[in-house]
């Protein structure tokens, strides 16, 4: 029926639950008000250049608590990337993503 209608589908397999787990956790930052504003966002750009350990770019950023949102929102937005397959922990390597 899909084929007839000029649509492809695929079948995938069940979601990897740490995997799914760290997706819903980021998704609850995906709102824009998590951003931080353009000076927080530059400075997580920067501190995340080269893959670091999240508590430690957060910390050399400012306090967590204004930092984390913006980071867990950049993690959503794809501004920066970390390997969401192993539960999210703060010694985790977060980069930055090349812009495109």
């Amino acid at each position: 029926m899909c084929t007839a209608a000029g649509w492809r589908y695929w079948v995938l397999g069940p979601v990897d639950p740490i995997y799914r787990r760290n997706v819903t956790w980021l998704a609850g930052y995906r709102h824009p008000r998590h951003h931080g504003g353009q000076l927080l966002a530059a400075a997580l750009q920067e501190a995340f250049a080269e893959p670091a350990p999240l508590w430690e770019g957060v910390r050399g950023i400012g306090d967590p608590l204004v930092v984390l949102p913006a980071l867990f929102h950049a993690l959503w937005a794809g501004r920066l990337a970390a390997f969401l397959g192993a539960a999210m922990h703060e010694r985790m390597p977060v980069w930055a993503q090349a812009a495109e």
